[in-house]
């Protein structure tokens, strides 16, 4: 958008109609006030009249604002249009159109699992290296320094050893080795014996003996169970009985007291309640009431002792059955004879005792051979490799006194340094199939949704466009002979079209340096930031406005009306009260505005000149309907 020339917008182009439309112009024109001449004069009565009048002004000190008409259109402080910087598929959306976000917030993101296990594998390792970098900038620790001398200990203690087991094998085994063997030999023998024995035994099973035992456990688990039954009937008969005689005591006390419960229905055994009440009835003074008492308590004794013997009884019962089933159960197995199972284990047992025993044989064997060749060499071998893991135990403990050198410190440091990259590349991969919002702002549009394939800088345009409407610029194009007149932080107001009567205020934020030539017109972008009054419509960017600059701004000079001042020849010169008269004054002039004029010599502050007015009377009633306008008269 172009500032406003008023050279431009004056210029007459040259036409081959330009005469005959000035010549017609013209006849139209005098027709015209020739008609309204009449009017005015035979017609309207109510006319307005022009009288010239004269007012007089103080001369005063005030401020001359310089302005620069311009237009412009409001824009979003900040506008984004926001795009994957890797391609895949749109997993969520987390705004809508409408929604004001944060900075920071994440407003889409793409499926990214594989990312983020990524991530947390790289933090992984970044702690890994971080921590062994610092244990060898710490050195050993006393607990570490006991480890190395522990294992040196048990290296020699190993060297010890392989060493002693080396003489032991040249020297032969001693008299009690050899006893020993032989031992275990006849450990071995009888070991075999007895398996074999076993198995046999199975391939004569079931003997007539083991038959008969097995009878005779199924015939007396058999007395058992019948015995038992006998006393579960003999004891369930008592609990009968002993239900009869408390019901016959509990008759004998409701017939002297009906107070407790059972007097209205007999219970066997009685309730706790009445039990206590019977204990009280102990004391009783009414004749005969402590001994119907005592006969309630002994009957309801002998009740609960029956039922404890008939529930001891019928346990017993179910005793005797399990036992006449586990006696039905071994017959039968004596009958069947042993399983292929049975036979099995035996088989196994007498095959374990033959190679115990061969391995016995072989060692007493081996011991009375004395050493081979290859025994005497693989001796030798277990000495020199104890030998070297001492000297390994040695050295890492010269080490862990010592502390790392500077090498290993530097690879250590080199490697915390390298899985911090690592960190920071998975970190940037998960950014980027992320929109993040970038500043705080209202989201403008959405063409990305969730399921979706979306390549990063897709030819489709932006995923997400956040913008700032409570935070907005004007943009502006100032022609290049206005440039130089534009500063940072100069002010200005604007009027936008859409939005009559309010004026904003802005200041120049931004001025641009590189040029745009349209058709040889050159203009430079300029950006100011508009303040937006909290009682004033808001502007929705890309709407037009036009307004002015302030380019300068003089504070407190002399000041007249621009009608004060006329010409005379070659001076200029204003009408001046003094000595009860008016005088003409020569004046110089400097700075002006479309308000007053700056004097720079000719008055002095509280000088009255004389201005003449254009005074307007009209119809009775009528009011001016004044517009809002900037300082600079634009409307």
């Amino acid at each position: 958008m172009a500032a406003i020339d008023l050279d431009d917008d004056l210029t007459i182009k040259e036409s081959p109609w330009r005469g005959r439309i000035i010549t017609l112009a013209i006849v139209v024109g005098i027709a015209a006030a020739i008609g309204a001449g009449l009017y005015f004069f035979y017609f309207k009565d109510d006319s307005t009249t022009l009288t010239r009048a004269t007012e007089d002004l103080e001369v005063k000190r005030a401020t001359i604002n310089q302005t620069l008409i311009i237009s412009g259109t409001a824009d979003a402080e900040f506008n984004s249009n926001l795009i994957f910087q890797a391609s895949g598929k749109v997993d969520k959306v987390n705004v809508k159109v409408g929604d004001a976000v944060k900075q920071g917030d994440v407003l889409a993101s793409l499926e990214s699992d594989d990312l983020a296990n990524n991530l947390q594998s790289t933090r992984a390792n970044l702690r890994l290296a971080q921590l062994k970098l610092e244990d060898l900038l710490d050195g050993a620790s006393a607990a570490e320094l006991a480890g190395a001398d522990q294992a040196v200990a048990q290296a020699q203690s190993a060297v010890v050893k392989a060493k002693n087991d080396q003489k032991d094998m040249l020297d032969g085994a001693t008299v009690a080795e050899l006893a020993a063997l032989e031992q275990a030999v006849a450990g071995a023998e009888a070991q075999l014996a007895g398996a074999e024995s076993s198995r046999e035994k199975l391939d004569n099973s079931p003997s007539a003996a083991d038959l008969a035992a097995a009878e005779a456990g199924v015939a007396a688990a058999r007395t058992g169970l019948t015995a038992a039954e006998n006393s579960a009937a003999s004891a369930q008969n008592g609990v009968i009985a002993a239900a009869a005689a408390l019901t016959l005591d509990e008759s004998t006390y409701c017939a002297l007291d009906s107070a407790p419960a059972f007097c209205t229905t007999r219970v066997a055994p009685i309730s706790g309640a009445d039990a206590a009440l019977m204990n009280t009835a102990l004391i009783s003074a009414t004749p005969g009431v402590p001994g119907a008492a005592a006969g309630v308590i002994a009957g309801n004794a002998s009740y609960l002792g029956a039922e404890n013997s008939a529930d001891s009884a019928a346990a017993a019962v179910d005793s005797a059955e399990d036992a006449l089933t586990s006696a039905e159960k071994k017959l039968a197995a004596a009958n069947d004879g042993p399983t292929s199972e049975d036979k099995a284990a035996a088989d196994a047992a007498v095959t374990s005792a033959e190679a115990a025993l061969n391995a016995a044989q072989k060692k007493l064997a081996d011991v009375k051979d004395g050493a081979t060749d290859l025994q005497r060499a693989n001796a030798q071998t277990a000495i020199d490799s104890a030998e070297a893991a001492l000297e390994a135990a040695l050295a890492k403990r010269a080490e862990a006194v010592r502390g790392p050198d500077a090498n290993q410190i530097a690879q250590a440091q080199q490697g915390a340094a390298l899985a911090q990259l690592t960190v920071e590349a998975a970190q940037i991969r998960v950014k980027n199939a992320q929109i993040i919002a970038p500043f705080d702002g209202v989201v403008a549009s959405i063409n990305a949704k969730p399921g979706e394939f979306f390549a990063a800088a897709s030819a489709s345009g932006a995923a997400i466009v956040l913008l700032t409407p409570e935070r907005l610029i004007m943009k502006m194009s100032v022609g290049e002979t206005d440039y130089a007149n534009i500063r940072p932080n100069q002010v200005g107001g604007v009027l936008f079209d859409s939005i009559p009567g309010k004026i904003y205020p802005f200041r120049i934020s931004e001025i641009g340096l590189s040029p745009s030539i349209t058709q040889g017109v050159v203009t430079y972008t300029v950006k100011a930031s508009l303040v937006l009054p909290a009682d004033a419509p808001r502007p929705s960017p890309g709407m037009n406005a036009r307004g002015q600059i302030i380019t300068d701004s003089k504070p407190d000079v002399l000041v007249v009306p621009p009608r004060a001042i006329r010409k005379s020849g070659n001076d200029q010169v204003v009408d001046v009260r003094r000595d009860g008269g008016v005088e003409e004054q020569i004046v110089t002039t400097g700075a002006t505005d479309s308000a007053q004029v700056e004097i720079l010599t000719g008055l002095n502050e509280g000088d009255v000149v004389v201005v003449a007015s254009l005074t307007s009377t009209g119809r009775p009633g009528a009011t001016p309907k004044p517009e809002p306008t900037l300082p600079g008269n634009v409307r």
